[in-house]
């Protein structure tokens, strides 16, 4: 039965296999030969760097800001790594515009089963569990159903929508889910 943990060593090597199918950490900066190899020449310490996550953060336009505190979760049947999710424990004025609390991502050759919606089930409740928060903002862009269908089917209800930070001509859905 597939489970959220947090990220340990047993499954990292299934976490590079995921990578190498098309699996990225970030929808803005896609994964690369090189930032694969580095996660692989050292999954100790990448393991390390998901549970103790940088203090900055370099934004998509390269520049340096203060991180955000959040929480990685992988979601795993066995030592097999099926995807993710990130849980910010508050905004900051640009996640408020896109990227919001919350962000999942399932590797592509295990898409289409609903381990999205339940990633987002099970991290839900772990926000519930661990955090003071009473409502989450999920983003997505509108180009995007699959994930408009995930976060409707947990509670989202669509607020606004507005120009991506990041992405000229593009445009972000704001979801609320009450906790």
């Amino acid at each position: 039965m597939p489970r959220l943990v947090l990220p340990a060593l047993a499954y990292a090597p299934s976490f590079v296999a995921a990578l190498r199918e098309g699996y990225s950490r970030d929808t803005l900066r896609p994964e690369t030969p090189e930032s694969i190899a580095a996660v692989e020449a050292d999954l100790a310490g990448f393991v390390e760097s998901q549970l103790a996550p940088p203090l900055t953060v370099t934004l998509p336009d390269g520049s340096q800001g203060p991180a955000v505190p959040f929480t990685t979760l992988w979601y795993v049947e066995g030592e097999d790594f099926l995807g993710s999710i990130s849980i910010r424990h508050h905004l900051n004025e640009n996640l408020e515009k896109v990227g919001g609390h919350v962000g999942y991502v399932v590797r592509p050759s295990a898409r289409g089963r609903g381990y999205a919606s339940a990633i987002l089930a099970e991290g839900l409740d772990w926000i519930r569990a661990n955090l003071p928060l009473k409502r989450v903002l999920l983003t997505v862009n509108q180009l995007n159903p699959a994930s408009i269908r995930v976060i409707e089917k947990n509670g989202g209800v669509f607020t606004q929508a507005i120009p991506h930070l990041w992405r000229p001509g593009e445009t972000a859905l704001h979801y609320w889910i009450d906790l």
